[in-house]
């Protein structure tokens, strides 16, 4: 995804979060994972082609976790 994210030009990144950030704050705030924000930036933007999928803000939300679950256990394991 890091060169999904790079190919985007600043106006488009900036749509994708002003879209998304929102529902990824409202997480973080919700499930306790506390992410600042750079790495909630980093969540929307590692989750995005998913995001585009989403048909309710409750999928977009299980899509979020799913990405910070998986961020978290490559971390755990050095990856």
């Amino acid at each position: 995804m890091a060169s999904d994210a790079a190919a985007l030009d600043p106006s488009q990144r900036q749509r994708l979060l002003e879209g998304w950030l929102p529902l990824a704050q409202e997480a973080n705030l919700r499930y306790g994972w506390g992410l600042d924000a750079p790495a909630l930036e980093t969540l929307v933007l590692t989750a995005a082609p998913a995001l585009g999928s989403a048909r309710s803000a409750l999928e977009a939300c299980a899509i979020l976790w799913a990405n910070h679950t998986r961020a978290q256990r490559q971390r755990s394991r050095g990856l």
